[in-house]
């Protein structure tokens, strides 16, 4: 019995399953190679499962931080201010999965104006940028981590 069933251990749980009871009768080297892949999704799943809204809601916060400091300390172009108000007049105040990623899309619009509008700049609000950019990039890096697909 699980006394705390998160998603994180159900799919530990399945993984087990699939790993003890199911792996070793299988025989073919296709279907074999099948479980793997489902055994590396179910990893990457339970990853997702227990960092991504963490991640998702501390993005958009670091966005939101950016941009707002640009709009206080700098002539802001429109479209970061525009992305901005939208993102405002938009975001959900919840933390279930829906809201969370429907924010993380808001942001995700900011960050691309303020990019965009600090395409050439070396100055604090373009570096800021793109360092967020990056460790967007790495956490999607760490998620799938060295995934290939192969067919069975």
């Amino acid at each position: 019995m699980m006394s705390k069933p998160s998603t994180v251990q159900l799919i530990s749980v399945i993984r087990e399953h699939l790993s003890d009871a199911i792996a070793p009768a299988v025989s073919d080297a296709g279907q074999q190679k099948l479980l793997a892949m489902i055994d590396h999704l179910l990893q990457t799943i339970a990853v997702r499962a227990e960092h991504e809204i963490d991640w998702m809601i501390n993005h958009v916060h670091d966005v939101v931080a950016l941009a707002d400091d640009m709009v206080n300390t700098a002539s802001t172009p429109g479209a970061v201010i525009e992305a901005l108000d939208r993102y405002r007049e938009q975001h959900q105040v919840s933390l279930t999965a829906s809201a969370v990623t429907a924010n993380y899309g808001l942001a995700a619009a900011v960050l691309a104006a303020i990019l965009e509008a600090t395409v050439t700049d070396t100055g604090e609000h373009g570096s800021a940028a793109r360092r967020l950019l990056q460790r967007d990039v790495a956490r999607g890096v760490q998620v799938v981590g060295e995934f290939e697909l192969v067919p069975p």
